[in-house]
C-alpha cells in the first residue's frame, strides 16, 4: 500500500479507497482519470490485498455473451464462498444491453464491480447502474510522484540490463515535465532510452543525458494529445484569456500547438470567446478573431502560430463583458417561456402608398417615426412593452461599453423627457 503513488486524498492515510482495501470491505465503484494516473496499479494492488476472485472484461472487445459468462463465473465463486470482483475496462463504452445485464447481478450482490474509464462515465451509464456505483476521480501524477516512479524504473532497468543506469538531473527534470502527469508514458520513455543506449554503452554504465532525451523527443513528435488533454488544454487556454492572463494563455496555446491540435479549432474558439467574454467592452476583438480564423485557414502552421499568439494576447489584455451573451440568452428564455407581445404597427413591414392607392387598405394606426427626422434623433416609440428590459450593463463597466452605456442612458432620458435636447 505504501508503494502506491498519487491520489493522496483517496489512497493516502485516511483515504476512503485505502480504508476499503485495508478493511476488505470493497464496494462497487467506477474510477476514472487520464492515462498513467494509477488506475491499473490500483487494480493490481486490489488483486494482491483482496481475497476475491477477479474477472476482467474489456468493454471494447467483450460481447454480451462474454459478459454473461463472467457474471456466471462470479456467481459460482460466490456460491462456493468466495466473492468475485468484476473489473471492466473502458466501462463507458458498454452498450445499454451490456449495462442492463449488470444491474440484476449488482442488485443481488452476486458480484462486485470495479469499472475503469478515461472520462467521467456518468453521462454514458444508465441510471439504474450508475445509482449502484460509487464514483472516484484519479488525477495526473504530481512531479514528486513522477520523480519517485522514474527512480524506481531506473533501478528496475539496472537489474534487467545488469549494468548501472544513470540519468542526469537535467534529463530527469525534462522527462518529468514532458510526461504531463502520465506515469506509464514516463516508464515507456525511459525503457526505450535505456534500450537504445545499451549498444552505445562501454559496458560499465548507461548514461541518459538531456541531449539523448531531446533527440528521442524530437523523433517521437513530443507531447501526445489524447482526448482528455484535448479538452483540458483548450479549457485552460480559454479560461486564461478570460482572466486577463496573457502568459498562461500563450503557454497553453504553445502546448496545444506542440501536441498537434488543429489550429482551426483553436481559432474558432477564439472567435467564440471574443463575442462571449469580451463583447461590447472591445467590439474590435471579434473582428480581430475572425481575421485570425481566416489567416489560420489561409496560411496554416507554422506561421499561423504567430497570428494565434497575437490574437490570444490581444484578447487576454482586452476589457471583458459578457452582457451580449447574457442578453441573447435572457431574450431566448423569455421567448421560449411565452413572452411574445404583438409587433407594434409602427414597426411592422407596412404596405407602401402605391399598394394603398391600388385598393389595399391599411388600418389607421400610429405611424412610424423616423428617428433622424426628430429634433433629438431619438423616437419615443418602443418595440417592447414599457419598462421591459433585456440588456443589462455589467456591474463593472469597462472599455468601449462604458461609453456605449453612457450614450444609452442619454437616449433613455431623452425618451422620457422629449423636450430635453441631446448632447
Amino acid at each position: 500500500m505504501e508503494e502506491f503513488l498519487g491520489q493522496p486524498r483517496l489512497m493516502g492515510e485516511g483515504g476512503v479507497l485505502r480504508r476499503l482495501i485495508m478493511n476488505r470491505t470493497f464496494r462497487s465503484m467506477v474510477i476514472y482519470g487520464p492515462p498513467g494516473c494509477g488506475k491499473s496499479a490500483f487494480v493490481h494492488l486490489s488483486r494482491k490485498m483482496l481475497p476475491y476472485h477477479f474477472e476482467t472484461v474489456r468493454a471494447g472487445e467483450a460481447s454480451g455473451n462474454d459478459l454473461r459468462k463472467s457474471i456466471d463465473r462470479g456467481i459460482s465463486y460466490r456460491q462456493s464462498g468466495q466473492e468475485c470482483l468484476l473489473v471492466i475496462e473502458e466501462i463507458d463504452r458498454f452498450t445499454r444491453t451490456q449495462q442492463d445485464a449488470l444491474v440484476p447481478a449488482l442488485e443481488r450482490e452476486d458480484i462486485r464491480l470495479l469499472g475503469l474509464s478515461f472520462d467521467n462515465p456518468v453521462k454514458t451509464l444508465l441510471p439504474p447502474l450508475a445509482s449502484r456505483l460509487l464514483l472516484f476521480s484519479f488525477q495526473p501524477l504530481s512531479p514528486e510522484n513522477l520523480s519517485v516512479l522514474l527512480e524506481r524504473g531506473r533501478r528496475f532497468l539496472e537489474r534487467r540490463e545488469g549494468i548501472p543506469v544513470r540519468l542526469s538531473a537535467e534529463a530527469v527534470s525534462f522527462l518529468v515535465r514532458r510526461s504531463g502527469g502520465d506515469g506509464r508514458k514516463l516508464l515507456i520513455t525511459i525503457d526505450v532510452l535505456v534500450s537504445a543506449r545499451k549498444g552505445e554503452a562501454s559496458g560499465q554504465e548507461i548514461v541518459i543525458d538531456l541531449a539523448a532525451v531531446r533527440r528521442m523527443d524530437a523523433v517521437s513528435g513530443g507531447v501526445s494529445l489524447d482526448r482528455e488533454s484535448h479538452y483540458n488544454l483548450i479549457s485552460a487556454f480559454i479560461k486564461s484569456v478570460r482572466n486577463h492572463d496573457p502568459d498562461s494563455a500563450v503557454h497553453y496555446l504553445a502546448r496545444m500547438i506542440d501536441a498537434g491540435e488543429d489550429p482551426v479549432f483553436i481559432a474558432r474558439r477564439l472567435v467564440v470567446l471574443a463575442a462571449e467574454d469580451i463583447g461590447l467592452a472591445n467590439p474590435l476583438a471579434l473582428t480581430v478573431s475572425v481575421a485570425c480564423l481566416e489567416a489560420v485557414r489561409s496560411i496554416g502552421l507554422p506561421e499561423a502560430r504567430i497570428v494565434m499568439a497575437e490574437t490570444a494576447l490581444f484578447l487576454a489584455m482586452s476589457p471583458k463583458s459578457n452582457s451580449a451573451y447574457r442578453a441573447i440568452d435572457r431574450a431566448l428564455a423569455e421567448v421560449r417561456d411565452g413572452f411574445l407581445p404583438p409587433v407594434p404597427f409602427f414597426l411592422r413591414n407596412v404596405l407602401p402608398p402605391s399598394s394603398v392607392q391600388s385598393g389595399m387598405l391599411q388600418e389607421r394606426e400610429e405611424s412610424y417615426l423616423y428617428p433622424p427626422d426628430t429634433p433629438t434623433g431619438v423616437s419615443l416609440q418602443s418595440g417592447l412593452p414599457e419598462g421591459h428590459t433585456v440588456y443589462f450593463p455589467p456591474e463593472h463597466l469597462s472599455g468601449e461599453e462604458s461609453e456605449m452605456v453612457r450614450r444609452l442612458r442619454d437616449w433613455k432620458r431623452l425618451k422620457s423627457d422629449p423636450g430635453e435636447k441631446g448632447e
